[in-house]
């Protein structure tokens, strides 16, 4: 049997009233995230290959993408190259300032060239065939589909990990009113949950971070 200190007990005891008190609410959703959060649990890495390497993130949007979003997969791809500089132990993420440069300075498109050009041994490719952010013309509703590839250069331009993450909606059960907020602040919300969707496959991970996603997008 296990004993738990007084501060243990009163945590247990505090979680417990709160349980009573949203199922008396019927939230039973709400009552399992509180659970797992109490106990506590983390998902692995889906692909743990991205520790000291020198990684250089690449965005490729969708051709239909409209100007006013033009800068999305610029944006998706610096947040992501941030998140796994904080999370990825060892990791040397090329700063998104070097490719920016290399892409202003190059007709090139091809992303071997440009991990050639600034050093890296691998390179996280983001292939965006879909990004809208507008469901009708007073909703917001971000919707992406995703593939997400890690190409090993190291041996040859080979594959080493590579997922579908598919379509990706935000909020995903509901729409946000157009009063709410900006275009502008909704657009960095869908953002950061995209690239957080995308990052944490290279790095252990809260299991239910994804429950509290859509009351985020009316906060």
């Amino acid at each position: 049997m296990v004993r738990l200190g007084p501060m243990g007990r009163r945590g247990l005891v505090s979680l417990l009233l709160t349980v009573s008190a949203v199922l008396a609410a019927g939230c039973h959703r709400i009552v399992a995230t509180a659970v797992y959060a109490w106990k506590g649990s983390s998902e692995p890495a889906a692909f743990s290959g991205l520790q000291d390497r020198r990684v250089v993130v690449v965005c490729r949007p969708p051709s239909s993408l409209e100007y006013r979003h033009a800068g999305a997969a610029r944006d998706l791809a610096r947040r992501t190259g941030s998140l796994l500089a904080s999370h990825v132990k060892g990791i040397d993420v090329v700063n998104p300032v070097d490719v920016e440069d290399w892409a202003d300075q190059s007709d090139a498109d091809d992303f071997r060239e440009l991990a050639k050009a600034v050093g890296a041994d691998t390179v996280v490719f983001i292939e965006l065939s879909e990004f809208r952010l507008q469901n009708g013309q007073t909703l917001y509703q971000g919707n992406a589909d995703v593939t997400v590839t890690v190409h090993d250069l190291r041996d040859g331009d080979r594959i080493a990990w590579e997922k579908p993450l598919g379509q990706i909606l935000f909020p995903e059960h509901s729409s946000v009113p157009a009063q709410e907020k900006t275009l502008a602040h909704f657009r960095s919300q869908f953002i950061e949950v995209l690239a957080e969707r995308i990052a944490r496959n290279f790095y252990p991970h809260d299991l239910h971070y994804d429950f509290a996603i859509d009351a985020a997008a009316h906060g």
